[in-house]
């Protein structure tokens, strides 16, 4: 299926569905995204739908989720970072150097 394609049954789709329902689908997948993000209460809820719709166990450990989310989101400057405290002179410059060129391709390509 081709991208004009997948744009033109998701437009017939959008237009035949009652505003109602798209602004619940919107708002729970708006919800499910940023659940993770927010206070215990509300975790317990997803973790709750997951375990019934996905058949998982339990939530992840905190410490994994925000580890993760700080690689996702600063893994360079974190990276930068332990390479300068711990990393030998002439070691920090070829991870160095290596990484910016990693790090040039991924986003060129």
């Amino acid at each position: 299926m081709s991208e004009l394609e997948f744009l033109t049954n998701a437009s017939l789709i959008i237009n035949e569905t009652s505003p109602r329902i798209l602004q619940n689908y919107f708002v729970w997948r708006f919800m499910m995204d940023q659940a993770g993000n927010m206070p215990r209460r509300i975790r317990n809820i997803q973790e709750q739908f997951l375990r019934v719709f996905q058949g998982t166990s339990a939530e992840k450990p905190r410490t994994t989720t925000c580890g993760g989310f700080v690689n996702g989101n600063m893994g360079m400057v974190v990276s930068k970072l332990y390479i300068k405290s711990y990393f030998d002179e002439n070691a920090r410059s070829q991870v160095l150097e290596n990484d910016t060129k990693t790090f040039f391709f991924k986003f060129i390509l």
